[in-house]
């Protein structure tokens, strides 16, 4: 019954595997995985809350940065208000000085009329009526 190509039947039996040895491979396997589990889960808890208190105090660290910025603006802010106060008092101080002190100082009686007294304040440099026309005709272009 063998024909030239056919396998004997002892040595097909001995090439697979016996059922004892896959049921210990299969209790191998499951103790394997069932010890990593039991290592495994307990690290991944503490890589986890390690992991979330660092958020914690980067969000803490966070929090209070953006609450000092705002204070340090808040007191700029109030410095510059004290600052614009004590110029708008020495404002009012200079225009209700008494007449005799205020002419001495060539102030004029209201700060409206103050610039339209000195126009030299509110033009640009002179120029000579020569200059003003040379700047008034157009400028020549060369043509290619």
């Amino acid at each position: 019954m063998n024909a030239l190509g056919e396998i004997p039947a002892r040595v097909v039996r001995t090439a697979v595997m016996s059922s004892n040895l896959i049921g210990l491979v299969i209790a191998a396997l499951g103790t394997i995985v069932t010890v990593a589990v039991a290592v495994g889960l307990p690290a991944l808890a503490i890589v986890a809350v390690r992991f979330f208190k660092f958020k914690e105090r980067e969000l803490t660290l966070e929090m209070e940065y953006r609450q000092k910025s705002q204070r340090h603006e808040l007191a700029i802010e109030q410095r510059v208000q004290g600052v614009e106060q004590r110029v708008e008092r020495l404002e009012e101080v200079l225009t209700s000085l008494n007449h005799d002190v205020r002419d001495r100082l060539g102030i004029e009686a209201s700060p409206a009329t103050s610039l339209s007294s000195h126009p030299e304040l509110v033009e640009g440099p002179a120029a000579s009526d020569a200059q003003r026309e040379e700047s008034l005709e157009p400028l020549p272009t060369k043509a290619r």
